[in-house]
């Protein structure tokens, strides 16, 4: 059941064929919404498994969600970041015209991303 919260994170991932990594974005998903009380957060997949991004944007609709921010879980601004995630919303504002977007820049892009993995190579874990 999604939280009474106007705003949300939508965390957007690949899918996979395998269920262990699914459950990871889950997982990922948990520890983000735990760290975040000011809006609701939620995960959908493009390809493979569900929630779909379609299925989980009606679901935020339908649950009184205003706003709704894009995370891209990619690391590299492929098809799926360049064209299939801004066809998604395109797709998705068509239908609820009244939800307000903002795609948020891919996992990637993140400017903090080579110092968290030079802290981690570093911490030898």
């Amino acid at each position: 059941m999604l939280c009474a919260m106007k705003q949300a994170l939508l965390i957007l991932s690949h899918g996979s064929r395998r269920a262990a990594s699914n459950k990871e974005v889950f997982a990922l998903t948990a520890r983000i919404q735990a760290l975040n009380t000011e809006q609701t957060v939620v995960c959908a997949f493009l390809e493979i498994t569900e929630p779909t991004v379609q299925q989980k944007i009606d679901e935020l609709a339908e649950a009184g969600v205003t706003d709704i921010q894009v995370f891209p879980h990619f690391l590299a601004a492929g098809a799926h970041v360049t064209k299939d995630i801004p066809h998604e919303i395109e797709t998705a504002r068509q239908k609820h015209p009244d939800l307000s977007f903002e795609i948020l820049p891919h996992l990637g892009s993140l400017s903090e991303l080579p110092a968290l993995i030079l802290k981690h190579v570093e911490a030898g874990s």
